[in-house]
Protein backbone atom coordinates (compact mmCIF):
# COMPACT_ATOMS: atom_id res chain seq x y z
CA UNK A 1 0.00 0.00 0.00
CA UNK A 2 2.86 2.38 0.88
CA UNK A 3 4.56 2.07 -2.52
CA UNK A 4 1.23 2.68 -4.24
CA UNK A 5 0.80 5.98 -2.39
CA UNK A 6 4.30 7.15 -3.28
CA UNK A 7 3.79 6.19 -6.91
CA UNK A 8 0.49 8.08 -7.08
CA UNK A 9 2.24 11.29 -6.02
CA UNK A 10 5.27 10.59 -8.28
CA UNK A 11 7.66 11.52 -5.52
CA UNK A 12 10.64 9.75 -7.07
CA UNK A 13 9.61 9.54 -10.73
CA UNK A 14 8.38 11.82 -13.55
CA UNK A 15 4.65 12.57 -13.77
CA UNK A 16 3.24 10.77 -16.85
CA UNK A 17 1.03 12.73 -19.24
CA UNK A 18 -2.00 10.65 -18.24
CA UNK A 19 -1.73 11.98 -14.68
CA UNK A 20 -1.43 15.66 -15.65
CA UNK A 21 -4.08 18.24 -14.67
CA UNK A 22 -5.99 20.87 -16.63
CA UNK A 23 -4.89 24.51 -16.78
CA UNK A 24 -7.81 25.46 -14.51
CA UNK A 25 -6.79 22.84 -11.93
CA UNK A 26 -3.10 23.82 -11.87
CA UNK A 27 -4.04 27.51 -11.65
CA UNK A 28 -6.39 26.87 -8.73
CA UNK A 29 -3.75 24.72 -7.08
CA UNK A 30 -1.18 27.50 -7.33
CA UNK A 31 -3.58 30.27 -6.36
CA UNK A 32 -4.53 28.37 -3.21
CA UNK A 33 -0.86 28.51 -2.26
CA UNK A 34 -0.39 32.21 -2.93
CA UNK A 35 -3.52 33.14 -0.99
CA UNK A 36 -1.39 32.97 2.12
CA UNK A 37 -1.97 34.54 5.57
CA UNK A 38 1.55 35.96 5.57
CA UNK A 39 0.44 38.39 2.83
CA UNK A 40 -2.18 40.29 4.91
CA UNK A 41 0.21 40.30 7.85
CA UNK A 42 3.08 41.74 5.81
CA UNK A 43 0.94 43.92 3.53
CA UNK A 44 -0.72 45.65 6.48
CA UNK A 45 2.75 46.54 7.71
CA UNK A 46 4.07 47.66 4.31
CA UNK A 47 0.89 49.55 3.42
CA UNK A 48 1.13 51.67 6.57
CA UNK A 49 4.89 52.32 6.30
CA UNK A 50 5.62 52.96 2.61
CA UNK A 51 4.07 55.63 0.35
CA UNK A 52 1.17 54.00 -1.48
CA UNK A 53 2.61 54.59 -4.98
CA UNK A 54 5.94 53.08 -3.90
CA UNK A 55 4.10 50.17 -2.31
CA UNK A 56 2.16 49.42 -5.51
CA UNK A 57 5.20 49.82 -7.77
CA UNK A 58 7.34 47.56 -5.60
CA UNK A 59 4.66 44.87 -5.42
CA UNK A 60 4.01 44.79 -9.19
CA UNK A 61 7.70 44.88 -10.11
CA UNK A 62 8.61 42.10 -7.68
CA UNK A 63 5.71 39.93 -8.84
CA UNK A 64 6.69 40.41 -12.47
CA UNK A 65 10.13 39.04 -11.58
CA UNK A 66 8.57 36.18 -9.59
CA UNK A 67 6.39 35.34 -12.60
CA UNK A 68 9.50 35.05 -14.76
CA UNK A 69 11.29 32.90 -12.18
CA UNK A 70 8.24 30.64 -11.88
CA UNK A 71 8.01 30.36 -15.67
CA UNK A 72 11.64 29.23 -15.89
CA UNK A 73 11.05 26.50 -13.31
CA UNK A 74 7.54 25.62 -14.47
CA UNK A 75 8.55 25.19 -18.11
CA UNK A 76 11.25 22.72 -17.05
CA UNK A 77 8.88 20.92 -14.71
CA UNK A 78 6.17 20.53 -17.33
CA UNK A 79 8.56 19.20 -19.97
CA UNK A 80 10.39 16.81 -17.67
CA UNK A 81 7.63 16.01 -15.15
CA UNK A 82 10.13 16.23 -12.28
CA UNK A 83 9.92 17.67 -8.77
CA UNK A 84 12.44 20.27 -7.64
CA UNK A 85 14.40 17.62 -5.76
CA UNK A 86 14.56 15.24 -8.73
CA UNK A 87 15.74 18.09 -10.96
CA UNK A 88 18.34 19.17 -8.39
CA UNK A 89 19.57 15.58 -8.21
CA UNK A 90 20.51 15.72 -11.90
CA UNK A 91 22.46 18.95 -11.40
CA UNK A 92 23.89 18.96 -7.85
CA UNK A 93 24.65 15.25 -7.91
CA UNK A 94 23.13 12.01 -6.67
CA UNK A 95 24.56 12.66 -3.19
CA UNK A 96 24.86 16.46 -3.35
CA UNK A 97 21.10 16.77 -3.84
CA UNK A 98 20.71 16.30 -0.10
CA UNK A 99 21.68 19.96 0.44
CA UNK A 100 19.20 21.74 -1.89
CA UNK A 101 16.41 19.27 -1.09
CA UNK A 102 16.77 19.59 2.68
CA UNK A 103 17.05 23.39 2.39
CA UNK A 104 13.95 23.57 0.18
CA UNK A 105 11.96 21.58 2.73
CA UNK A 106 13.18 23.76 5.60
CA UNK A 107 12.03 26.88 3.76
CA UNK A 108 8.59 25.37 3.11
CA UNK A 109 8.20 24.37 6.75
CA UNK A 110 9.48 27.79 7.85
CA UNK A 111 6.88 29.58 5.74
CA UNK A 112 4.18 27.33 7.08
CA UNK A 113 5.24 28.08 10.66
CA UNK A 114 5.21 31.77 9.72
CA UNK A 115 1.63 31.46 8.46
CA UNK A 116 0.45 29.39 11.43
CA UNK A 117 1.88 31.99 13.77
CA UNK A 118 0.09 34.81 11.98
CA UNK A 119 -3.25 33.00 12.17
CA UNK A 120 -2.86 31.93 15.79
CA UNK A 121 -1.89 35.50 16.73
CA UNK A 122 -4.88 36.81 14.77
CA UNK A 123 -7.30 34.46 16.49
CA UNK A 124 -6.08 35.33 19.98
CA UNK A 125 -6.07 39.07 19.26
CA UNK A 126 -9.44 39.33 17.51
CA UNK A 127 -11.26 36.97 19.86
CA UNK A 128 -9.64 38.50 22.93
CA UNK A 129 -8.30 35.13 24.09
CA UNK A 130 -5.59 34.66 26.75
CA UNK A 131 -2.05 34.74 25.34
CA UNK A 132 -1.31 31.12 26.28
CA UNK A 133 -4.01 29.92 23.86
CA UNK A 134 -1.74 31.01 21.01
CA UNK A 135 0.33 27.89 21.63
CA UNK A 136 -2.71 25.62 21.73
CA UNK A 137 -4.02 27.08 18.47
CA UNK A 138 -0.62 26.73 16.79
CA UNK A 139 -0.60 22.99 17.52
CA UNK A 140 -4.25 22.35 16.62
CA UNK A 141 -4.17 24.34 13.37
CA UNK A 142 -0.98 22.68 12.14
CA UNK A 143 -2.39 19.21 12.75
CA UNK A 144 -5.66 20.11 11.03
CA UNK A 145 -4.01 21.65 7.98
CA UNK A 146 -1.73 18.66 7.49
CA UNK A 147 -4.66 16.38 6.59
CA UNK A 148 -5.00 17.38 2.92
CA UNK A 149 -1.22 17.33 2.43
CA UNK A 150 -1.16 13.81 3.88
CA UNK A 151 -3.79 12.61 1.39
CA UNK A 152 -2.07 14.14 -1.66
CA UNK A 153 -2.22 16.68 -4.44
CA UNK A 154 -5.78 15.90 -5.56
CA UNK A 155 -7.13 16.61 -2.09
CA UNK A 156 -5.28 19.93 -2.21
CA UNK A 157 -6.96 20.77 -5.54
CA UNK A 158 -10.42 19.97 -4.13
CA UNK A 159 -9.82 22.30 -1.19
CA UNK A 160 -8.65 25.01 -3.61
CA UNK A 161 -11.90 24.84 -5.60
CA UNK A 162 -13.80 25.66 -2.40
CA UNK A 163 -11.38 27.98 -0.64
CA UNK A 164 -10.11 30.23 -3.45
CA UNK A 165 -13.46 31.71 -4.64
CA UNK A 166 -14.57 32.28 -1.05
CA UNK A 167 -11.28 33.96 -0.17
CA UNK A 168 -11.52 36.31 -3.15
CA UNK A 169 -15.02 37.36 -2.06
CA UNK A 170 -13.91 37.92 1.55
CA UNK A 171 -10.86 40.00 0.64
CA UNK A 172 -12.75 42.16 -1.86
CA UNK A 173 -15.53 42.71 0.71
CA UNK A 174 -13.13 43.90 3.38
CA UNK A 175 -11.34 46.25 1.00
CA UNK A 176 -14.58 47.65 -0.44
CA UNK A 177 -15.96 48.40 3.04
CA UNK A 178 -12.77 50.14 4.13
CA UNK A 179 -12.70 52.27 0.94
CA UNK A 180 -16.39 53.16 1.29
CA UNK A 181 -15.74 54.35 4.85
CA UNK A 182 -12.40 56.14 4.47
CA UNK A 183 -12.03 56.63 0.71
CA UNK A 184 -9.05 55.65 -1.41
CA UNK A 185 -5.56 56.01 0.08
CA UNK A 186 -3.46 59.02 -0.85
CA UNK A 187 -1.40 58.19 -3.92
CA UNK A 188 1.70 60.16 -2.93
CA UNK A 189 4.96 60.39 -4.87
CA UNK A 190 7.17 57.50 -5.89
CA UNK A 191 10.03 57.19 -3.42
CA UNK A 192 12.92 55.68 -5.39
CA UNK A 193 15.03 55.37 -2.25
CA UNK A 194 12.67 52.90 -0.57
CA UNK A 195 11.53 51.14 -3.77
CA UNK A 196 14.41 48.60 -3.68
CA UNK A 197 13.50 47.72 -0.10
CA UNK A 198 9.83 47.00 -0.78
CA UNK A 199 10.81 45.22 -4.01
CA UNK A 200 13.23 42.98 -2.11
CA UNK A 201 10.76 42.24 0.69
CA UNK A 202 7.98 41.22 -1.72
CA UNK A 203 10.45 39.19 -3.76
CA UNK A 204 11.54 37.38 -0.61
CA UNK A 205 7.97 36.31 0.15
CA UNK A 206 7.95 33.85 -2.73
CA UNK A 207 11.42 33.60 -4.25
CA UNK A 208 11.75 30.06 -2.89
CA UNK A 209 8.22 29.21 -3.98
CA UNK A 210 8.75 30.56 -7.48
CA UNK A 211 11.67 28.13 -7.82
CA UNK A 212 10.89 25.08 -5.67
CA UNK A 213 7.09 24.96 -5.59
CA UNK A 214 6.84 25.76 -9.29
CA UNK A 215 8.59 22.47 -9.97
CA UNK A 216 6.52 20.49 -7.49
CA UNK A 217 3.15 21.70 -8.80
CA UNK A 218 3.68 22.80 -12.40
CA UNK A 219 5.01 19.33 -13.23
CA UNK A 220 1.30 18.45 -13.35
CA UNK A 221 0.73 20.90 -16.24
CA UNK A 222 -0.10 19.18 -19.51
CA UNK A 223 1.88 21.67 -21.63
CA UNK A 224 4.82 24.00 -20.98
CA UNK A 225 2.63 26.91 -22.07
CA UNK A 226 0.16 26.00 -19.31
CA UNK A 227 3.04 26.22 -16.83
CA UNK A 228 4.00 29.71 -18.03
CA UNK A 229 0.39 30.93 -17.92
CA UNK A 230 -0.02 29.46 -14.45
CA UNK A 231 3.10 31.35 -13.31
CA UNK A 232 1.91 34.76 -14.48
CA UNK A 233 -1.71 34.29 -13.35
CA UNK A 234 -0.43 33.24 -9.97
CA UNK A 235 2.20 35.86 -9.17
CA UNK A 236 1.45 38.94 -11.26
CA UNK A 237 -2.26 38.28 -10.80
CA UNK A 238 -3.27 36.74 -7.50
CA UNK A 239 -0.20 37.44 -5.36
CA UNK A 240 -0.37 41.11 -6.38
CA UNK A 241 -4.12 41.04 -5.76
CA UNK A 242 -3.92 39.83 -2.18
CA UNK A 243 -0.98 42.02 -1.13
CA UNK A 244 -2.39 45.22 -2.63
CA UNK A 245 -5.98 44.72 -1.48
CA UNK A 246 -5.05 43.78 2.08
CA UNK A 247 -2.60 46.67 2.15
CA UNK A 248 -5.28 49.28 1.36
CA UNK A 249 -7.00 49.21 4.79
CA UNK A 250 -3.60 49.58 6.44
CA UNK A 251 -2.70 52.49 4.16
CA UNK A 252 -5.99 54.20 5.03
CA UNK A 253 -5.87 53.69 8.80
CA UNK A 254 -2.23 53.19 9.66
CA UNK A 255 -3.40 50.10 11.57
CA UNK A 256 -2.52 46.45 11.20
CA UNK A 257 -5.02 44.12 9.52
CA UNK A 258 -6.66 42.93 12.75
CA UNK A 259 -7.20 46.45 14.13
CA UNK A 260 -8.51 47.80 10.82
CA UNK A 261 -11.05 44.98 10.45
CA UNK A 262 -12.03 45.42 14.10
CA UNK A 263 -12.81 49.12 13.57
CA UNK A 264 -14.90 48.16 10.53
CA UNK A 265 -16.83 45.58 12.55
CA UNK A 266 -15.36 42.79 10.42
CA UNK A 267 -13.64 40.75 13.10
CA UNK A 268 -15.54 37.56 12.20
CA UNK A 269 -14.72 38.11 8.51
CA UNK A 270 -11.05 38.49 9.42
CA UNK A 271 -11.09 35.23 11.39
CA UNK A 272 -12.71 33.26 8.55
CA UNK A 273 -10.33 34.80 6.00
CA UNK A 274 -7.22 34.01 8.02
CA UNK A 275 -8.38 30.44 8.65
CA UNK A 276 -8.99 29.72 4.96
CA UNK A 277 -5.81 31.51 3.92
CA UNK A 278 -3.81 29.34 6.28
CA UNK A 279 -5.35 26.03 5.24
CA UNK A 280 -5.15 26.56 1.46
CA UNK A 281 -1.46 27.42 1.69
CA UNK A 282 -0.39 25.16 4.55
CA UNK A 283 -1.10 21.87 2.81
CA UNK A 284 0.91 23.01 -0.23
CA UNK A 285 3.97 23.82 1.87
CA UNK A 286 3.84 20.54 3.78
CA UNK A 287 3.33 18.55 0.59
CA UNK A 288 6.33 20.16 -1.12
CA UNK A 289 8.53 19.69 1.96
CA UNK A 290 7.65 15.99 2.05
CA UNK A 291 8.65 15.61 -1.62
CA UNK A 292 12.04 17.28 -1.14
CA UNK A 293 12.91 15.50 2.09
CA UNK A 294 11.92 12.09 0.74
CA UNK A 295 14.50 12.38 -2.04
CA UNK A 296 17.02 13.95 0.34
CA UNK A 297 16.85 10.89 2.59
CA UNK A 298 17.00 8.59 -0.43
CA UNK A 299 20.29 10.21 -1.50
CA UNK A 300 21.65 9.26 1.94
CA UNK A 301 20.59 5.65 1.41
CA UNK A 302 17.37 5.72 3.41
CA UNK A 303 14.10 5.20 1.51
CA UNK A 304 11.12 6.45 3.54
CA UNK A 305 7.48 6.85 2.55
CA UNK A 306 6.43 10.44 1.81
CA UNK A 307 3.64 10.38 4.40
CA UNK A 308 6.07 9.53 7.19
CA UNK A 309 8.24 12.45 6.14
CA UNK A 310 5.16 14.67 6.17
CA UNK A 311 4.46 13.75 9.79
CA UNK A 312 8.01 14.80 10.70
CA UNK A 313 7.54 18.07 8.80
CA UNK A 314 4.34 18.71 10.72
CA UNK A 315 6.13 18.27 14.04
CA UNK A 316 8.93 20.65 13.00
CA UNK A 317 6.32 23.20 11.89
CA UNK A 318 4.69 23.09 15.32
CA UNK A 319 8.06 23.72 17.00
CA UNK A 320 8.84 26.72 14.77
CA UNK A 321 5.35 28.14 15.24
CA UNK A 322 5.71 27.86 19.01
CA UNK A 323 8.87 29.99 18.95
CA UNK A 324 6.98 32.57 16.83
CA UNK A 325 9.09 32.56 13.68
CA UNK A 326 6.78 35.18 12.14
CA UNK A 327 8.26 37.84 14.42
CA UNK A 328 11.55 37.66 12.45
CA UNK A 329 10.07 38.72 9.11
CA UNK A 330 12.81 40.94 7.65
CA UNK A 331 15.67 38.61 8.59
CA UNK A 332 13.78 35.59 7.22
CA UNK A 333 12.89 37.21 3.88
CA UNK A 334 16.42 38.50 3.30
CA UNK A 335 17.91 35.08 3.98
CA UNK A 336 15.45 33.39 1.59
CA UNK A 337 16.33 35.62 -1.34
CA UNK A 338 20.07 35.29 -0.81
CA UNK A 339 20.16 31.51 -0.51
CA UNK A 340 17.23 30.19 -2.55
CA UNK A 341 17.63 32.27 -5.71
CA UNK A 342 21.21 31.23 -6.65
CA UNK A 343 20.29 27.57 -6.13
CA UNK A 344 17.58 27.97 -8.77
CA UNK A 345 19.84 29.97 -11.10
CA UNK A 346 22.24 27.02 -11.27
CA UNK A 347 19.36 24.71 -12.28
CA UNK A 348 18.15 27.13 -14.96
CA UNK A 349 21.66 27.58 -16.34
CA UNK A 350 22.22 23.85 -16.59
CA UNK A 351 18.90 23.33 -18.36
CA UNK A 352 18.64 26.29 -20.70
CA UNK A 353 22.32 26.93 -21.46
CA UNK A 354 24.40 23.82 -20.86
CA UNK A 355 22.05 20.92 -21.50
CA UNK A 356 20.18 22.53 -24.38
CA UNK A 357 16.69 21.91 -23.04
CA UNK A 358 17.23 18.34 -21.89
CA UNK A 359 18.33 16.95 -18.55
CA UNK A 360 20.59 13.94 -18.83
CA UNK A 361 21.07 11.15 -16.32
CA UNK A 362 22.71 13.61 -13.97
CA UNK A 363 25.92 13.87 -12.00
CA UNK A 364 27.12 11.12 -9.69
CA UNK A 365 28.16 12.07 -6.19
CA UNK A 366 28.67 15.83 -5.74
CA UNK A 367 28.77 18.53 -8.42
CA UNK A 368 31.29 20.82 -6.71
CA UNK A 369 31.02 23.43 -9.50
CA UNK A 370 27.29 23.79 -8.89
CA UNK A 371 27.82 24.33 -5.17
CA UNK A 372 30.64 26.80 -5.74
CA UNK A 373 28.43 28.84 -8.07
CA UNK A 374 25.55 28.70 -5.56
CA UNK A 375 27.71 29.92 -2.67
CA UNK A 376 29.30 32.69 -4.76
CA UNK A 377 25.90 33.91 -5.94
CA UNK A 378 24.49 33.89 -2.39
CA UNK A 379 27.36 35.97 -1.04
CA UNK A 380 27.08 38.53 -3.83
CA UNK A 381 23.29 38.87 -3.54
CA UNK A 382 23.43 39.13 0.23
CA UNK A 383 26.09 41.84 0.13
CA UNK A 384 24.78 43.93 -2.76
CA UNK A 385 21.04 43.48 -2.32
CA UNK A 386 20.59 42.97 1.43
CA UNK A 387 23.47 44.87 3.04
CA UNK A 388 24.04 47.62 0.47
CA UNK A 389 20.40 47.83 -0.69
CA UNK A 390 21.34 48.19 -4.36
CA UNK A 391 18.44 47.58 -6.74
CA UNK A 392 20.74 45.98 -9.30
CA UNK A 393 22.24 43.58 -6.73
CA UNK A 394 19.94 40.77 -7.83
CA UNK A 395 20.82 41.27 -11.50
CA UNK A 396 24.55 41.15 -10.80
CA UNK A 397 24.11 38.13 -8.54
CA UNK A 398 22.03 36.37 -11.20
CA UNK A 399 24.62 36.99 -13.94
CA UNK A 400 27.66 36.06 -11.83
CA UNK A 401 26.04 32.84 -10.56
CA UNK A 402 25.18 31.76 -14.09
CA UNK A 403 28.49 32.80 -15.66
CA UNK A 404 30.50 31.19 -12.86
CA UNK A 405 28.72 27.89 -13.41
CA UNK A 406 29.20 28.03 -17.18
CA UNK A 407 32.92 28.84 -16.86
CA UNK A 408 33.58 26.17 -14.23
CA UNK A 409 31.65 23.58 -16.21
CA UNK A 410 33.84 24.25 -19.24
CA UNK A 411 36.99 23.88 -17.17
Amino acid sequence: MGSEVVDREYTLSPVPLAARLSLVATTMLWVSLTLDPSAPYLASWWGSVFPFTTFVAGVLLANLVLSIFSSLSGYMASREGLTYALTAERVYGSVGVVVPSIWAGIVCVGWLAFSIGVVADGFTYIAGLPDFLYYVLAVVLTLLFSVTAYIGVRAIVKLAYVGVPLLVILIISGTALSVSRWGMPSIGALDVTTLPLIFGLVLGTFVNGSIVLSFDYQRFCKKPLDAVLTAFINFLGFWSFIILLTGIPAALTGMDLYSAYGVLGLSLLALVTLFLLAWTSADNQLYSASLSWTLGLKSLGRITERRKILIAATILTIILALIKLHTFAIQWLSLLTSISLPAGIVLWTEYYVKSRMKLGEGVKGWNIRAFASWILGSLIIYYLHVIEGLWYGLIIGFLITSLAYIIMRKR
